[in-house]
């Protein structure tokens, strides 16, 4: 199955509160707004049974007091041993902000990605952030946006960046930012992060160097 044939419009679904109507399939299933966004993305054996004490429920039943919430999904009846695989990839392709949220977190909105990345920023320029460069091809890897944040020796702002970071990772948004390295103890443990946006990668590294351009000059 490619992935990117398929058309969450398309797919057979029925309205969160009529969701009773869901049939007795293996499924991977899709929860999505009025205006298409997925926001949660789930697979089970049997979907009409799990939908009947789903552990989202409550919460997407907040969500549709707003905005019309749907459940589409994709038989899998005859793929089951497919389905982890499966609803890994499509996760990772289309990163539901709900998928990244804890249930037991009150969240009252999706906040969009642009809104994301644009606090993101703000904080980050905050923390003395600069703009170090601009990758358009590297390889299969998308184009890269460099980041960079001042340390002096094994003193830096990197406790403050993690903490900005990790606030904006609780947000119930697609734009996550991952620590994909972190320098030992001895040299400061300082981060390095990343993040996806519209297909661009922005990367955020620690850096003694200057005279970067700031991210809000």
């Amino acid at each position: 199955m490619l992935l990117t044939n398929i058309k969450i419009s398309d797919l057979p679904s029925v309205y969160l509160l009529d969701k009773d109507q869901l049939p007795n399939c293996a499924a991977i299933y899709f929860v999505s707004d009025s205006k298409g966004q997925i926001l949660y993305i789930g697979r089970t054996v049997n979907l009409v049974g799990r939908w009947r004490e789903h552990h989202r429920f409550k919460q997407l039943k907040r969500f549709n007091r707003k905005d019309r919430i749907s459940i589409s999904w994709i038989n899998c009846s005859n793929n089951i041993n497919a389905l982890p695989t499966l609803e890994n990839e499509l996760i990772n392709l289309y990163k539901p902000p709900l998928n990244w949220s804890k249930v037991v977190a009150p969240i009252r909105r999706i906040t969009p990605a642009e809104m994301a990345l644009q606090h993101s920023l703000q904080q980050l320029a905050k923390c003395n952030a600069m703009i170090f460069g601009f990758d358009p091809i590297a390889d299969e890897k998308p184009p890269t946006i460099y980041l960079v944040y001042p340390v002096y020796d094994r003193r830096g702002v990197s406790g403050s960046i993690r903490s900005v970071l990790k606030n904006i990772n609780k947000k119930a948004s697609t734009l996550k930012w991952k620590e994909y390295h972190t320098d030992p103890k001895y040299l400061g443990k300082f981060g390095y992060w990343e993040t996806e946006y519209n297909g661009i990668r922005i990367d955020l590294a620690p850096s003694s160097g200057s005279g970067f351009s700031s991210l809000y000059a």
